[in-house]
């Protein structure tokens, strides 16, 4: 329920902040492909963003409402309840704290705790420990819009020495900087003085001399001109007594005030956090003067002058009006508007980082798949290990776009920008060309010791029974060349061992061809003697695996 009669719809801060985090995971884990390890890290990064976000627009509560802030609370219900939202929104709400409150408000004998002037406002804060609380309550009245600033009171006539009118800003310096906190915003400060700068009775309307800014500190320059401002006055009023005596006391109280008033509440040498005071006025209205308060005691130790008297100002103290000038009349949007226009901007944005990320994926993409067909094609004849690498790459290519065009494209490749599909079929033809390798031709070793006794070139009787194998291999290739290899040990002359070898080749030869009925034109022979050893020839067992005759099937180069 919102703190005026009736409902009425509130900004979901915490949902807003809510969204945005999810559609940024959803762009960095589904629709982005950085690697896991950046994804971890944005991940982290949005978190760290985030959490402020959501401790500054978490739904804040203060101690129990004090009697004074349910007493304006009511107040407010019963003046400004049957304002419509947008207007309460546009109009400026100040909270007004310190001296002469009571001057400034009440009218007719009755205590008023909320006034409407000027298309304005004003709050009565008569405890500046209820500043926060009542800070806290108009944001909510107004739909999470904070008040517009404060308006510090210095009357000081109500003061009999200087260091109670420091506690006093002070203690308002404390309760601006709890409000802030409270409401997650710094509230700005205009401080405003109430003291008769004229002798006499005060006639007519009294007027306003100070300034106010959007923003930025006050500086010297601002409260020189407004020693002018009241110098230019007393002139247009014919240079009566009272402007003079005006004018005069505007030169001696702008700088008391910035020595006094804003040591106190912007000064750097307390731990309080500074007031953000964005405007100063002073006005010839206020309680009588005396010899004994604080400023006429400051004129008569610089003058050595008693300043004359004046009678207290009439009732009701006039407001600031000319603060409001400065004060920046923002453009009006509901909750739901508001709430309409962010959640559209962050879809907005979101939708715009996913399309260029699935731009960007889809474009690795085909630059990928280009490079792998180039790839493969590029592999030069007899490098085969390297080519049916390069066809891996390309059935995986392939695999993937068919997945995507069966189950459907996953999201950091869609968003109308996905061009997978027409590179399907370039695909299948690379593959379909792949021709794999001829086998590596079949080879029959033969132990020499078997066939052939020690040093001879004829078949041992029996011995044929072991080329049987062989002869039913040629029979089934009648269609490849036979080599028949002949190879010895280093034991003997190496011409004595090349030519054994080459008679053993011949003997094998020649009974493969009359056993298989193969024309001799299909063998060949070759013989390599002691010249390519398989094992050591220094051992027993390396001597015998090296004498051996070697059958292989070659395919005929002439078919």
């Amino acid at each position: 329920m919102s703190p005026r009669t009736g409902w009425s719809f509130v900004y979901p801060r915490q949902a807003i902040v809510a969204l945005a985090i999810a559609l940024a995971l959803a762009v960095i884990w589904l629709v982005s492909r950085v690697t896991t390890e950046v994804a971890v890290l944005l991940t982290v990064a949005v978190a760290v963003l985030a959490a402020p976000l959501i401790w500054l627009g978490r739904e804040r509560t203060s101690a129990p409402i004090s009697e004074g802030v349910a007493k304006i609370h009511a107040a407010m219900r019963e003046t400004l309840g049957d304002i419509p939202s947008e207007q309460l929104a546009r109009t400026p709400v100040l909270l007004v704290v310190g001296d002469g409150l009571a001057s400034i408000f009440d009218r007719g004998g009755q205590k008023t705790l909320v006034h409407q002037e000027a298309s304005a406002i004003w709050l009565r804060v008569d405890n500046p420990a209820d500043l926060p609380q009542l800070a806290f309550t108009a944001k909510r009245w107004r739909n999470g819009i904070p008040p517009e600033g404060v308006v510090i009171s210095a009357s000081p006539g109500l003061h009999t020495h200087v260091d109670g009118l420091g506690q006093a800003l002070r203690s308002v310096r404390q309760a601006l900087a709890d409000a802030g906190r409270l409401i997650g915003t710094q509230l700005p400060g205009y401080v405003v003085t109430y003291q008769r700068l004229s002798p006499g009775q005060a006639n007519g309307a009294p007027e306003w001399f100070g300034f106010a800014s959007e923003r930025g500190a006050v500086t010297s320059c601002q409260l020189e001109r407004v020693v002018t401002a009241a110098e230019q006055a007393a002139q247009r009023a014919g240079g009566t007594s009272a402007a003079v005596h005006r004018a005069a006391a505007i030169a001696s109280i702008v700088p008391w005030c910035a020595r006094t008033i804003l040591e106190n509440l912007a000064g750097a040498d307390l731990p309080t956090p500074p007031v953000c005071v964005r405007g100063m006025a002073w006005i010839d209205c206020g309680p009588a003067t005396h010899w004994q308060h604080p400023w006429e005691r400051e004129v008569a130790h610089q003058t050595r002058v008693q300043p004359s008297g004046a009678s207290a100002s009439a009732q009701p103290w006039p407001l600031p009006l000319l603060i409001l000038e400065a004060i920046r009349r923002r453009p009006y949007l509901s909750g739901r508007s508001r709430t309409f226009v962010h959640t559209l901007t962050l879809l907005a944005v979101a939708g715009a980082f996913a399309f260029w990320a699935a731009g960007k994926n889809n474009e690795s993409l085909l630059v990928q798949i280009q490079r792998d067909l180039e790839r493969y094609a590029a592999v030069p004849p007899g490098h085969d290990a390297a080519k049916r690498d390069a066809l891996r790459t390309l059935v995986n290519d392939r695999d993937q776009l068919d997945r995507y065009a069966r189950l459907g494209v996953p999201p950091g490749l869609a968003f109308g920008l996905y061009r997978g599909t027409p590179l399907i079929a370039p695909l299948e033809q690379a593959i379909a060309s792949y021709v794999s390798p001829s086998p590596p031709p079949s080879v029959i070793t033969l132990d020499s010791m078997s066939l052939f006794d020690s040093g001879k070139a004829t078949l041992k009787p029996g011995s044929t029974k072991l080329m049987v194998d062989a002869v039913e291999m040629i029979k089934a290739h009648a269609d490849k060349r036979v080599l028949v290899a002949g190879f010895t040990d280093s034991v003997g002359a190496p011409d004595f061992n090349l030519k054994l070898s080459k008679a053993r080749a011949e003997a094998v030869r020649d009974w493969l061809a009359e056993a298989s009925g193969i024309a001799s034109t299909q063998f060949a022979i070759q013989a390599y003697g002691d010249t390519r050893p398989i094992a050591s020839n220094d051992t027993d067992v390396g001597r015998a695996g090296n004498r051996r005759v070697e059958i292989t099937l070659v395919p005929d180069s002439g078919a």
